[in-house]
């Protein structure tokens, strides 16, 4: 029988990486080939069915641009903030390479 805590992280770790990885605009087929698991684990782990090793977490983090914290963290506010500082550099990325593009 999970204890306590155990029974509330399992389906907020499970919001959270379905969470990241759709603002990562990754499908759940690229982010498995991208750690190395099957789509199904992927969906395994955001229904909270399975929880994914740390090694594998932290994968998740990197491909999805995500601190770790924001996996691991009950209070997320920082983690979050930091998240969305990713991503607006990611963007600000994308921008300047199409500038680019234009350009030549």
């Amino acid at each position: 029988m999970a204890n306590k805590d155990t029974a509330f992280h399992i389906p907020e770790l499970a919001k959270r990486i379905k969470s990241a990885r759709t603002a990562s605009r990754l499908s759940q087929s690229e982010l498995a080939s991208h750690i190395g698991v099957s789509d199904k684990s992927i969906s395994a782990y955001e229904q909270g069915r399975s929880t994914p090793p740390f090694e594998k977490l932290k994968k998740i983090a990197v491909f999805t641009n995500h601190p770790l914290a924001y996996f691991t963290e009950d209070d997320n506010e920082n983690a979050t903030i930091s998240s969305k500082l990713a991503s607006v550099e990611r963007k600000l990325q994308e921008i300047k390479e199409l500038l680019k593009e234009k350009k030549g």
